[in-house]
């Protein structure tokens, strides 16, 4: 998608090969996209909302331009908002759409900061590893650790996001 004009992206969908015409249209995060179909116990109700994990948080949170909100689970995000202007990042950080509530109303970007695994590597250390029971002996267990000695553990299981976008950093040698 095209953060400027809200539509589809010409040349990248050029590139792709790909036709416009098959991908769904692009409305606001507040807007009828269509009914619930036949088959279902709720037949005909509309559908009007879509908006994903970290954008719905910064929304249920009213967070203003200027305003970031952190969400955590598998991985982590922090979203900036931006306000109604696309800012591209110096830092390695995404730009992106914050939210639109309705077809005539302001668009509100963010800048997106994200590491694919955080909650996750928490998971990782209890069932694979087996060195915590729970979740919640995490702090305990880091509390119990005087000085790291300079050694850091970092879980790019899935490569490393924002800034340094490297998808083959778990196979790369320690430095």
């Amino acid at each position: 998608m095209n953060l400027k004009t809200l539509d589809w992206d010409k040349p990248t969908l050029e590139t792709l090969g790909i036709a416009a015409e098959i991908l769904p249209k692009i409305v606001s995060n507040s807007e009828i996209i269509g009914k619930i179909g036949k088959g279902w116990p709720i037949t005909g109700i509309p559908n009007s909302g879509c908006l994903g994990n970290q954008h719905a948080a910064m929304l249920g949170q009213a967070c203003k331009k200027g305003e970031a909100k952190s969400t955590y689970g598998t991985g982590a995000f922090v979203l900036l908002n931006t306000g109604e202007e696309v800012v591209k990042s110096k830092h390695g950080l995404l730009s992106t759409l914050a939210f639109k509530i309705g077809p005539k109303s302001p668009t509100n970007y963010a800048l997106e900061g994200s590491i694919a695994i955080a909650g996750a590597a928490v998971q990782w250390l209890r069932d694979s590893l087996g060195i915590i029971s729970s979740a919640s002996e995490i702090e305990e267990l880091a509390l119990q650790v005087n000085s790291t000695g300079g050694i850091y553990f970092v879980p790019a299981f899935n490569g490393l996001f924002a800034p340094w976008w490297h998808d083959d950093a778990r196979r790369n040698s320690c430095a």
